[in-house]
């Protein structure tokens, strides 16, 4: 990684930085600014990566503070994967959170091998009840 690149540990991001990245990689949450921003504000734990002003990647998680830690998302732009910064952050989450009984995530199938790096394996399924709704109002 030739680049220097900025993480923090801040959960007030600004919502039309949020929105953009979340667009980048096509996620549906980006549909949803208020919720999106409401959700990353209210998470346990959050890193971003920055490109100066250019919000580049984040992983956030919430947990029960004892046994279980759902990782709620983690990207980077497409630009700027395939320099390692997943890997960073999948690297600060799992040391955070050593000792946790359960680490989840859900992911598409296609992205087991990524996550099996970091000791993720199948156990069993994510079951889901989806219900999109409007989002917040401002």
């Amino acid at each position: 990684m030739s680049k220097e690149f900025v993480f923090k540990y801040e959960k007030e991001i600004e919502k039309n930085k949020l929105v953009e990245l979340f667009n980048s990689v096509g996620w549906k949450t980006a549909e949803y600014p208020n919720r999106l921003y409401t959700a990353i504000k209210n998470s346990g734990y959050v890193m971003s990566v920055w490109d100066n002003d250019d919000l580049v990647g984040l992983i956030s998680a919430i947990d029960d503070g004892a046994i279980n830690v759902f990782i709620t998302y983690l990207l980077i732009k497409p630009k700027y994967q395939k320099q390692g910064l997943g890997k960073i952050m999948m690297n600060d989450f799992c040391k955070r959170y050593e000792g946790f009984g359960r680490r989840i995530l859900s992911t598409e199938l296609d992205k087991e091998k990524y996550y099996n790096k970091f000791g993720f394996t199948i156990d069993g399924i994510v079951m889901f009840n989806k219900d999109w709704k409007e989002d917040f109002k401002d």
